[in-house]
């Protein structure tokens, strides 16, 4: 459905939180009609968090020719989620084909961080989010680990946490600890179940992740919890349905 008829559903359905995906053809700025987005989103009172692209925007480049072009792209997000007067806007910190490229590729995502904080302006939050191990030799993420996020949130004090339960659980680590970790600088957990192998975006409960600490540990918090369902894998209404049944249980 359309980027507006899915927010008015989600509307109509009661909840009062959503996340909007920068891909194209979503919520990106040139794809998008900005002001029935504005009409959809004012007839509820949502709390609006924004993910940014990541498909062809790789924070971490080696590239400096394709490095501009993804940071202009990148700010002109955050940007529109501060139009749009969204609290979060989530970011993959990219990844590079090689391991002997880490150490470089790690200064070059934590430059853009600082570039992206800055665009932010302190009127969103620019938020990291733990990203899935490789699973070849040509797949290096940075922000897979504990210690890889710490250094990147270390340097850049602006910005905040964004636990993605999938991404842990996928790359043989327990999503409690990354909670426990940066429970300070956390202010959204991207929730889904998966069996290990992949990031299969199934519902809490679907799968084998160790997720009722990290559920228990949010409550009377101020940390949002976006259910991130993969939409082949359930129809429309099963996942209104189920994410229902989830509001309610927790």
């Amino acid at each position: 459905m359309s980027l507006t008829s899915a927010v008015e559903l989600i509307g109509e359905s009661g909840f009062d939180y959503v996340e909007l995906w920068g891909e194209v053809p979503h919520a990106y700025p040139d794809w998008m009609d900005k002001r029935a987005l504005k009409d959809s989103l004012s007839s509820y009172d949502f709390t609006l968090t924004m993910h940014a692209p990541f498909t062809d925007l790789n924070p971490a480049t080696p590239f400096q020719p394709v490095r501009g072009a993804v940071e202009r792209s990148l700010v002109a997000f955050v940007e529109l989620a501060r139009e749009l007067g969204a609290s979060v806007v989530t970011l993959h910190p990219g990844s590079v084909h090689n391991e002997a490229m880490v150490p470089r590729s790690s200064k070059d995502a934590d430059a853009m961080i600082h570039a992206l904080v800055q665009a932010a302006d302190g009127q969103v939050k620019l938020s990291i989010e733990n990203q899935s191990k490789g699973r070849s030799r040509y797949s290096y993420p940075v922000g897979s680990t504990v210690e890889s996020v710490e250094l990147l949130l270390a340097s850049n004090p602006g910005a905040a946490f964004t636990l993605d339960t999938g991404h842990a659980h996928s790359s043989g680590l327990d999503p409690k600890a990354f909670s426990e970790r940066f429970k300070e600088r956390m202010v959204e957990i991207h929730l889904s179940d998966n069996a290990g192998a992949k990031d299969e975006h199934l519902f809490p409960g679907e799968g084998t992740a160790n997720l009722k600490g990290v559920i228990d540990a949010a409550k009377g918090t101020d940390v949002l919890i976006c259910l991130e369902i993969n939409p082949f894998a359930y129809a429309t209404q099963d996942v209104i349905k189920g994410a229902r049944a989830f509001k309610d249980r927790t």
